[in-house]
């Protein structure tokens, strides 16, 4: 295999415990192949770099920062990096497969899309520009082609290969790599002058107005007409050319054109801040169809089929009982450790955040002074925003859990809440939420199923609780019955090192098996 030759298919080829089954596309400076991770059994997008650009310390360097870049973002809205590294002469990148289409593909089949499904996207990209700007990262390319959308309705950003960090000066912009699309490019970025997050709400506008009108907000035959078009010309409005957009929307759009940077938003959670408003102003019955829930932990599907509603409530039937996903024996014996070990944790716990602040606990456990929203969608989707712990008891106090869909909300915050305690280092509150929701009702397949992984997680914390590996195993066992892009949302809704334990413990179950075999 000869990584220098032009044209290399690597169909079938084996990389670094990477099988490589198709190829998916091919780029400026790479190619992507659908391939499947032997050690832990997972379609990868394995991204190779190009074999004629290997040997150049810039591309290789650019590579290399796309991968480095995207690593630090753990984003249900970014698409994740699992591994980067260098096979005999061939440098890759494996990341998140994301199955379905990107938006560029999605309009040209669809054409103009609808203002539910527009608003959509345009929250789920902004929560992940939000994320990628709060550790100062500019993502410099944002297009529909790099908008990924899943057959679920999530929206996953992809290419952060010419992103850079806030006060990085790497010289990389001589590699012949056009920085940035002419067609959503930024005014300050054309001129070649510095950009911040704000650059990227531009590129997202041009995004947002082609989503809606079926074309880019400019077009010309050359990349300098696109380029002078961006710097001098306004793009038609929208309300010319859609009737049915509420004016705050189109506001909203055209602000985000703005050539001036100080005209825009300020911020992508400004921009968040904004769509909310909009939604909560607007009474139309499409605009209140949107369920924002970007940064979600479990969005229940609208299944219209009889048949895999019936199939989803098989799998939910008696969840609402502790006893499906742990029996009562192992309940008791989790509060009794609790219980019998509380004093020890607690004089550990006094020692330990004498040091360290625990973020969970000195968050308001109030809901004074959360807005009460119309519907429960919409509490949600606040607390999502706000992301603290009297935004989400908001939720089910607001809207007390008397039918399915408040009981799955209800569930889904307090999942929220645990989420809070195990990063805040408070287990023990954690245990508690945990098993509150597992006794709680719900029809939501995969909210035990995280409860029970989180809840193993946090009982091996508590000075290594026995209890963990029987959690782990239940859970394991409820996520075999799972359909596998339901197997990704569990695993994808799990706190980060929560996620890094499951898939360690994962691995050593299925090494474990295949040994017994």
């Amino acid at each position: 295999m000869n990584p220098n030759s032009d044209t290399i298919d690597l169909t079938n080829k084996s990389i670094a415990g990477y099988s490589i089954l198709h190829r998916l596309g091919v780029g400026g400076m790479s190619e992507v192949y659908l391939a499947f991770q032997e050690s832990l059994h997972r379609h990868v997008a394995l991204k190779v770099m190009r074999a004629d650009l290997v040997g150049s310390s810039d591309h290789e360097q650019r590579f290399l920062q796309e991968a480095r870049a995207v690593a630090s973002l753990i984003h249900p809205n970014i698409v994740q990096v699992y591994d980067v590294g260098k096979f005999e002469s061939i440098h890759y990148i494996a990341q998140e497969y994301v199955p379905g289409s990107n938006l560029f593909s999605y309009v040209q089949r669809r054409g103009a899309l609808p203002l539910a499904e527009s608003l959509s996207i345009l929250w789920q990209t902004a929560a992940a520009l939000q994320k990628a700007a709060s550790i100062g990262l500019v993502h410099r390319d944002i297009k529909p082609d790099n908008l990924l959308l899943t057959p679920d309705g999530e929206v996953k950003v992809a290419d952060f290969g010419l992103a850079r960090a806030r006060g990085q000066s790497l010289n990389l912009t001589a590699v012949g790599v056009t920085l940035g699309s002419p067609l959503y490019m930024s005014p300050e970025q054309i001129q070649g002058l510095a950009v911040d997050s704000r650059s990227d709400l531009y590129s997202l506008g041009a995004t947002a107005y082609h989503m809606l009108t079926g074309r880019p907000p400019f077009s010309g035959e050359t990349a300098l007409a696109l380029a002078m078009q961006h710097l001098q010309a306004e793009p038609t409005r929208l309300e010319q050319l859609r009737f049915d957009l509420p004016l705050g929307l189109i506001g909203i759009v055209h602000r985000l054109l703005a050539k001036n940077p100080d005209d825009r938003f300020a911020s992508a959670f400004e921009l968040a801040r904004a769509l909310k408003e909009l939604m909560d102003s607007d009474t139309s019955e499409q605009t209140n169809q949107v369920l924002p829930f970007s940064g979600l932990v479990v969005e229940q599907q609208r299944i219209s089929n009889l048949e895999v509603t019936q199939e989803l409530q098989k799998l939910a039937k008696p969840s609402a009982n502790f006893t499906e996903t742990l029996t009562s024996k192992s309940k008791w014996m989790i509060h009794r450790f609790v219980l019998a070990t509380s004093a020890l944790i607690l004089g550990f716990l006094s020692a330990y955040y004498f040091f360290r602040e625990d973020l969970f606990t000195n968050q308001v456990k109030t809901t004074a002074g959360v807005t009460h929203q119309s519907t429960i969608q919409r509490q949600y989707a606040l607390a999502l925003i706000e992301n603290n712990l009297k935004h989400w008891l908001a939720v089910s106090e607001n809207f007390p859990p008397t039918d399915s869909a408040s009981k799955d909300y209800a569930a889904k915050a307090k999942l929220q809440i645990a989420r809070l305690a195990i990063e805040g280092g408070n287990f023990t509150s954690a245990v508690d939420t945990l098993v509150s929701i597992l006794e709680s009702e719900y029809t939501e397949p995969a909210i035990p199923v995280i409860a029970t992984i989180e809840l193993g997680y946090v009982s091996n914390k508590l000075i290594g609780n026995r209890m963990w590996p029987k959690l782990y195993e239940d859970a394991a066992s409820k996520l075999a019955l799972m359909e596998e892009d339901k197997q990704k949302l569990v695993t994808d809704s799990l706190p980060r090192q929560v996620k890094e334990e499951w898939g360690r413990e994962d691995n050593r179950r299925q090494t474990e098996a295949k040994s017994s075999d």
